[in-house]
């Protein structure tokens, strides 16, 4: 049964019990206002009657077609029968004639005889009291069917009405196709309970929205970053099979290809770690890390990559002998490996690309490439799938994963592009506030 008509049988049966308990004090109240209209009238009859009645001489009113008597003289203890109608019977309580008559006393002391005593009982017949009694109660029975059913009808229009919000939004949700292009519901004016719904469900569509460009940001994500790794595998491969070398250059190459079969076992790990809801409360693997070791690990991971784009790597440190950082060495690679590839991508053919690495009371990486656009947006660049170049290769995912990553380990990522130069730089506390250390190297 839909929702609708429940509202409207809940209503109408509510209606229904009110009106008809009001309706039934209502008429018992009339019949009794009758029944004492009727009495009255019946009783000024009598005291009518009575007043026409005398004793010596004995004379006697002759009561209506519809009327039945009884008169009594009573004097010195003795009781004496005036008249009596013939249809009066014996016993006045009997059915038929109780059924049938509503029956008044009158008395009267006559002042010529004294303690004496007239009663006159005088029985009307009530046909036309039944009848009015009969009509009120049609017309409250009929009455009360027509305001039921116009209760059930108007009901079911006002139901419908108030359901009208609801259903435009049941009619809104089934046009969504698409998690990712859902269109939020529009408030209505009046700040009630359909206020209240409507705004939950306006949050519970974001969060769905949200959640599924999450899952698109990850397998996007997932496709972008294996690229690098699997191309740096094929080509050094490829450069294998085609040449002659000796076994420590095949043992080189061997533990080359080592390492980046660890990166990607690492990347399907961070992948997995992002793509989980509590993506920023997880525990952090804190170890130390000698974040020169590190850089120059990547540098070198990327060669086949900055052969390919015909750039060169300059690598400077300042301040940073003996010194380590405590942090997760994964995610720390995943960041400086996508920082130097995004830049190596976007520098200008044959131009040099500028590493600092510096410790003052934070480790700072900085990293410069020219680039053939003069400035752009560097905010959009943190976004997933904004790309400041469309005809370059990638996704625009490198970034967004790297400032997520940043976050997780309480550093700071800031980008900057101006006077054709693209700079990304990072910072990372010496010690993190909430640390965990696990290991050490």
């Amino acid at each position: 049964m839909k929702l609708r008509s429940r509202i409207v049988l809940a209503t109408t049966l509510v209606f229904a019990t009110i009106s008809l308990l009001a309706g039934w004090l209502m008429l018992i109240r009339a019949e009794t206002s009758l029944q004492t209209a009727f009495d009255r009238a019946a009783q000024t009859r009598a005291d009518w009657l009575l007043s026409l009645v005398s004793v010596d001489p004995v004379v006697l009113p002759v009561p209506a077609a519809n009327e039945q008597m009884l008169v009594h003289y009573m004097a010195y203890g003795q009781t004496r029968e005036l008249f009596r109608s013939p249809e009066y019977p014996n016993d006045e309580r009997s059915t038929p004639f109780a059924e049938t008559y509503r029956i008044v006393t009158s008395r009267s002391n006559p002042e010529s005889v004294p303690a004496s005593e007239i009663m006159l009982k005088l029985g009307v017949e009530d046909t036309s009291l039944q009848q009015d009694i009969r009509q009120i109660r049609w017309t409250f029975g009929l009455g009360w069917l027509a305001s039921l059913l116009l209760a059930f009808g108007v009901g079911y229009v006002v139901a419908g009405w108030l359901l009208r919000p609801i259903q435009r939004i049941a009619n809104q949700a089934n046009t969504i196709n698409d998690a990712l292009s859902i269109d939020l519901i529009k408030l209505p004016d009046s700040r009630d309970e359909l206020f209240q719904l409507t705004d939950t469900l306006n949050q519970m569509l974001r969060r769905i929205r949200e959640n599924a460009e999450q899952q698109r940001n990850f397998f996007g994500a997932a496709a972008h970053e294996l690229r690098t790794p699997l191309a740096v595998m094929k080509t050094g491969l490829e450069v294998t099979i085609t040449g002659e070398y000796n076994p420590e250059q095949v043992d080189f190459f061997l533990k080359g290809q080592l390492d980046e079969v660890s990166r990607l076992s690492r990347l399907l790990d961070e992948f997995l770690t992002l793509s989980r809801p509590d993506f920023n409360e997880q525990q952090l693997n804190y170890q130390e890390v000698n974040l020169m070791e590190l850089v120059d690990k990547s540098i070198g991971q990327l060669s086949s990559l900055t052969s390919e784009y015909g750039v060169g790597v300059g690598i400077w440190f300042g301040n940073t002998e003996d010194k380590t950082i405590v942090t997760d060495a994964i995610k720390l690679e995943h960041i400086v490996l996508n920082l130097i590839e995004n830049a190596i991508k976007y520098a200008i053919e044959k131009s040099n690309i500028q590493i600092h690495v510096t410790c003052d009371s934070v480790w700072t990486v900085r990293i410069q490439n020219q680039t053939v656009r003069e400035s752009g947006p560097t905010v959009d660049l943190t976004q997933p799938y904004f790309q400041a170049d469309p005809l370059k290769e990638g996704h625009g995912l490198g970034l967004w994963i790297s400032a997520r990553l940043t976050r997780l380990l309480e550093g700071n990522l800031a980008l900057d592009w101006q006077n054709f130069t693209f700079t990304s730089t990072l910072h990372l506390p010496l010690l993190p506030v909430n640390q965990h250390l696990t290991s050490k190297k």
